[in-house]
This record gives C-alpha cells, sequence and structure tokens, in this order.
C-alpha cells in the first residue's frame, strides 16, 4: 500500500516544478518514453519502407509480364519510371498497333529520360505509323543527339531513314556502322545497294577507307552478276590507294575470268602488280607467270593454282630442278587420274599462233596413258597437248604449238592425262615453262 502510493506520488511529481521531490524518478520516465517514441517512429519508417521495397518489387514483376494489365499496373506503382512507359507505348504500338496510346506513352517515356535514344526510335516509330513524318523524323533527330556514337542508334536510325526513302541520311549513319560494327558490314552493303543501286554514292557516302568494306560490296555485286557497278567499284578501291593484300582480291579476279571480263581481269591483275613488287614476271616475252616455279604459288590470279588430291602428291622439289633452285614434283601413287589439279590461266591475243614449252623430268612412269602438258582454249575448248611422258628419262624439252581463235583472249595451261584411266605410278618434275608468240625468239635456257 505505502510503495503504491509511493509510486503515485512519484509519477505525478515529475510536472513543473517537482525536481525538489524526486528528479531522478522524472529522467527515467522520460527516457522510457523517448524509446517508446523512436520505436514507434522506427516502426512506421520501416513499414513504409517494405511497402515502398514490395510496391517496387511487384511494379518490376508486372512490368516482365509484358501485357497490358500489368504493363499499366506497372505503371500505377510506378509512375516516375521512364522505362515501364516506354515497354508500355511498345505494348500499344508493337502489339496492339494503337498508334495514340503508344505516342502518349513514348511522350511520357522521353519526358521522364531525354537521353536514352531507344525512347526516341520508338516515338518516331509511332508518329511515322500515325502518318505524321515531320514530328517522327525530329524525334530520329533526338535519338541520334541522345546517343551520337551508338553504332545500334545509327543502325536502327538509318534503316528508319531508308523506310522514309531519305538515303541522303541513311548512308553516313551506314559509314557509322561499317566503321565500328563490322559484324553489320554486308546486311548494312546490301541495304544500301538495294536501295540506291548505285556505286558513287555509296562510295561518296557510306564506305570509310577501310579495303574490307569495299571486298564486302564487292562480294554482293559479284553474287548478282553486277558486273559493271563491281568494276567501278575495283577502279574506285584503287583510286583510293588503300593497302590489302593479293588474295582480297581473287574472288573477284575469279568472277571476271567465270564471266568472260578477260580485259578487266588483266587490268586487275596490271593493279596488283603495282601492289606488290613480287607480281613482276619473269620475262616480258614470256606469259607464264613463275614459269620457273621460284616463286610461292599464289592459287589465284594469273599464277599456278593447285587443287590436291589423294591421288597423287604435288610439291616443290628443292633437290631437283632444270635452272633456278626447285621445280614442280607429281607423284603418282596408282589410281587412274586425268587431270593433276595444277593449272595456269594466260592471257593471249586472237589469232595468233604461239609456242608452248617446258622441260620435264620423268622416273619409273608406268601406264597405259601418261601425263601430257596441255594449253586449253577457253573460248573454243579446244587442246594443244605434247607428248606423254614414260618411263625415266633425263630432262628434255617438250614442246606443242597452237593458233589462238578469233574470240580468244585466254588459254589455260594443265597437266592431263588422255584417257585418264588407267593405273598409274611414277613421278615426273616440270621446270621453266614458257608460253610465247611463235614470231618471238624463246628465252636462251642452258
Amino acid at each position: 500500500m505505502i510503495f503504491e502510493l509511493g509510486n503515485s506520488l512519484s509519477l505525478r511529481g515529475c510536472g513543473r516544478g517537482a525536481s525538489y521531490r524526486n528528479p531522478s524518478n522524472c529522467g527515467f520516465v522520460r527516457s522510457r518514453l523517448g524509446r517508446v517514441g523512436i520505436a514507434g517512429i522506427s516502426l512506421v519508417v520501416f513499414g513504409l519502407y517494405v511497402h515502398a521495397i514490395l510496391g517496387i518489387w511487384r511494379a518490376d514483376w508486372l512490368r516482365d509480364e509484358h501485357d497490358r494489365p500489368s504493363l499499366e499496373a506497372s505503371a500505377r506503382l510506378e509512375p516516375w519510371d521512364a522505362q515501364t512507359h516506354w515497354l508500355l507505348g511498345r505494348y500499344f504500338l508493337y502489339a496492339a498497333v494503337d498508334p495514340p496510346n503508344a505516342l502518349l506513352a513514348f511522350r511520357r517515356a522521353v519526358k521522364l529520360n531525354r537521353y536514352d535514344a531507344h525512347y526516341w526510335l520508338d516515338l518516331a516509330a509511332a508518329y511515322e505509323l500515325g502518318g505524321d513524318s515531320g514530328q517522327s523524323k525530329k524525334a530520329l533527330e533526338q535519338a541520334l543527339r541522345a546517343e551520337p556514337t551508338s553504332t545500334e542508334i545509327a543502325w536502327n536510325a538509318a534503316n528508319f531513314y531508308l523506310t522514309q526513302n531519305d538515303t541522303s541520311r541513311a548512308l553516313p549513319l551506314f559509314r557509322v556502322v561499317l566503321e565500328y560494327d563490322p559484324r553489320n558490314t554486308a546486311a548494312a552493303l546490301d541495304l544500301c545497294w538495294r536501295a540506291t543501286k548505285n556505286v558513287t554514292q555509296i562510295v561518296t557516302h557510306t564506305l570509310p577507307a577501310q579495303p574490307a568494306s569495299y571486298f564486302v560490296l564487292l562480294k554482293i555485286l559479284t553474287a548478282q552478276s553486277q558486273s559493271a557497278p563491281a568494276n567501278e567499284l575495283w577502279h574506285a578501291l584503287i583510286a583510293q590507294k588503300l593497302k590489302f593484300s593479293v588474295e582480297e582480291a581473287f574472288p573477284y579476279f575469279d568472277y571476271l575470268i567465270q564471266t568472260q571480263q578477260i580485259d578487266q581481269a588483266k587490268q586487275v591483275w596490271a593493279d596488283l602488280r603495282k601492289l606488290d613488287s613480287a607480281l613482276q614476271d619473269d620475262s616480258p616475252s614470256n606469259l607464264v607467270r613463275n614459269g620457273g616455279f621460284e616463286a610461292e604459288a599464289l592459287n589465284g590470279g594469273f599464277d599456278w593454282r593447285s587443287g590436291q588430291t589423294s591421288q597423287i602428291h604435288v610439291s616443290l622439289d628443292t633437290s631437283e630442278s632444270h635452272s633456278g633452285t626447285r621445280a614442280l614434283r607429281i607423284a603418282f601413287t596408282g589410281p587412274g587420274v586425268s587431270d593433276m589439279g595444277v593449272y595456269e590461266y594466260v592471257p593471249v591475243q586472237p589469232n595468233t599462233r604461239y609456242r608452248f614449252s617446258a622441260f620435264v623430268k620423268t622416273q619409273d612412269i608406268i601406264t597405259a596413258s601418261g601425263p601430257r602438258l596441255s594449253v586449253q582454249d577457253l573460248s573454243t575448248g579446244k587442246m594443244a597437248t605434247t607428248d606423254e611422258f614414260l618411263g625415266t628419262s633425263a630432262w628434255g624439252q617438250r614442246t606443242a604449238e597452237f593458233v589462238t581463235g578469233p574470240e580468244t583472249h585466254l588459254v589455260t595451261l594443265r597437266m592431263v592425262r588422255i584417257p585418264g584411266n588407267p593405273l598409274i605410278k611414277g613421278t615426273f618434275w616440270l621446270d621453266d615453262v614458257e608460253l610465247t608468240p611463235a614470231s618471238a625468239a624463246p628465252r636462251a635456257i642452258p
């Protein structure tokens, strides 16, 4: 009883002017009330925080559903989130095909974030679908200002300008793509060609000073049999004086051979010789390139080519040669073969007599049909051949003469067997191959 009365008096005595009674009790009460207040405020803040976190989580979860109700609910939960409005706009634009609602969502997105070019691109698309080309172009310009160095934005903007037939704006944007994103080179150049059909425009406004882009476009043009544009592009490439390996030009060169554009092939070869001094001819009078096999075969152009098969072994032999340091060696292992796979294209003049010669050595060639050297006229299919090589013999010269037809501008030198089905074993070596006009004096060979 006394204890309870004391406590009651102590509590009442914690008011104004009560410090003389029991000030320690007043401090205790105030401290406890303060802790309770802080705890209460903390619980409220924590509750608000959890509510906010749950709201954000739910908004993100709804946004990932990508359907209209979910996206609209997400936008209500996070009205400040630009991406949510952008996704909602994409739903209206591409799924619902509802340009007015798409415009509302995209405008909200760019208002909240002016620095994401994707928002501006989709806004441009919505304007275009709604028939407002003027606003569409303004939105495109905003996209490019937002991310001027992005190849993705340049690619999308360039494609968009093409849909508006605005090649003057599209082509320079494709140049950005070609310079910094080689993965899209072929697709970009194919679009440029289909949109313009004009090599000069593409060279001037799109192609960077990189030879790789020129060769990609050459491949596109030759695949479509666009000979005149391809030739124009080649001359533009050479005029740029860009450095590239001669092998990069071989696919274009082969296209010229296949389409019988021999004069252009000769021009390409002359250009390549200026580019690479190693391609200089051995002798001005000898039309065969690398007739002594002293240089490595290029396997392209007007040089020796070789397609290896399992039926024979072809190599350059440094232990045997007629002159110089090596010769071509072909070894037969038994199976019949009609074409050794070694050949060279040689440009010639129509209605002209030519003399073909080569030095040959044989060892143990056993067969009913020996190998021969042949010259084939590509325009008529006619052939001139040497006698067959059989048995074992020292180095000796083999020759043949032929006259080109009125339309002949190219012949092929080959090693063949006629017929090619009999079994064959043995080895022969080839060196100092020459093709000259019959009136020209042959080069002296020791």
